[in-house]
């Protein structure tokens, strides 16, 4: 089965057609011509180039061949039981449809939060790793040679389509299902914490990059090492408090304790952002600084939106 009943119809059609064409064929031509080692490889055959030329899916093809290899097995019949081969097939395959679809299974959410959960994670571990490895190379990294942390940003793009595939499923196993309607209301909710999710992953994408090229080169960077891993270490502890710590459900645990994280933050952004331009000097010269310093501050911004919107729910 496909992640729902409903999303399967079509496949579920498309067996049972397979099935009673492979059975009827094969019925008619072992009584017309008789069971023999060459009448046996002409209709498999013919079978196999019948299912390839129907336009259907592998699953719904395969069933021809199939049907008609256990038909053959059997051997030759009167024309009534023949007969009720089909009928059976058909029949046998509408109980099997009318038993699903009349009284579905409760849709499951738990596959859609263990995705969430899954993107949570990788997020505040791709946070993490890039303040513990950024300046601390035991040498100068060439041009062309990336922190390991680049690999798991990468990553996050795998990890948000499964998120994207569980809540389609969630989606489909609950529309049009009688049992489903509980789902329902928070299929929207669940879409803007995905999408919200994938916003934080986007500017930390950007980060992971621009600490790739500032840190461990030849040139340092205006913004030391030190400053920023404070900063990068003080934006994960938001993250663990706004979307939840590891094993918890993608939640805010307190929106007091995340508010206060996020003030201390800012703080720590906007002044080691003044240290990068001392009297005197313009902006130029930690233009990048500057950079990654507004996208630190940017998710954080998503963070404060994502535990607001939460307790706005509650």
């Amino acid at each position: 089965m496909q992640s729902s009943p409903w999303s399967t119809l079509g496949l579920s059609l498309q067996r049972i057609l397979g099935t009673g064409i492979g059975v009827l064929a094969a019925s008619l031509w072992v009584n017309l011509v008789g069971l023999t080692w060459w009448s046996f490889f002409i209709a498999v055959l013919a079978a196999l180039l019948a299912a390839r030329v129907i336009p259907w899916s592998v699953a719904g093809q395969i069933q021809i061949p199939i049907a008609v290899v256990f038909v053959l097995a059997i051997g030759p019949a009167s024309m009534g039981t023949d007969l009720w081969r089909v009928l059976d097939v058909i029949i046998g395959g509408l109980i099997g449809l009318l038993a699903v679809y009349i009284y579905p299974p409760r849709p499951r959410t738990e596959p859609l939060e263990g995705a969430l959960e899954a993107y949570r994670d990788a997020l505040i571990r791709v946070l993490r790793r890039i303040g513990d490895e950024s300046g601390n190379s035991a040498a100068t990294l060439p041009n062309g040679t990336n922190h390991e942390y680049i690999d798991d940003s990468r990553a996050l793009r795998v990890v948000a389509e499964s998120g994207r595939q569980a809540l389609t499923k969630l989606a489909d196993s609950a529309r049009w299902n009688p049992r489903g309607r509980s789902v329902l209301p928070r299929l929207q909710s669940d879409a803007l914490r995905l999408r919200r999710l994938g916003g934080m992953a986007v500017q930390i994408r950007g980060i992971a990059g621009a600490a790739n090229l500032l840190y461990d080169r030849a040139e340092p960077a205006r913004l030391s090492a030190d400053d920023f891993r404070r900063v990068v270490a003080a934006l994960a502890e938001l993250a663990a408090s706004a979307l939840g710590e590891t094993g918890e459900p993608v939640a805010t645990a307190d929106p007091a304790t995340v508010q206060q994280l996020s003030d201390r933050l800012a703080v720590l952004i906007r002044n080691a952002a003044d240290a990068l331009t001392p009297q005197g000097e313009g902006p130029g010269s930690s233009l990048e600084s500057v950079s990654i310093l507004g996208r630190l501050d940017h998710v954080r911004q998503q963070m404060m939106v994502f535990a607001l919107a939460a307790e706005d729910e509650e």
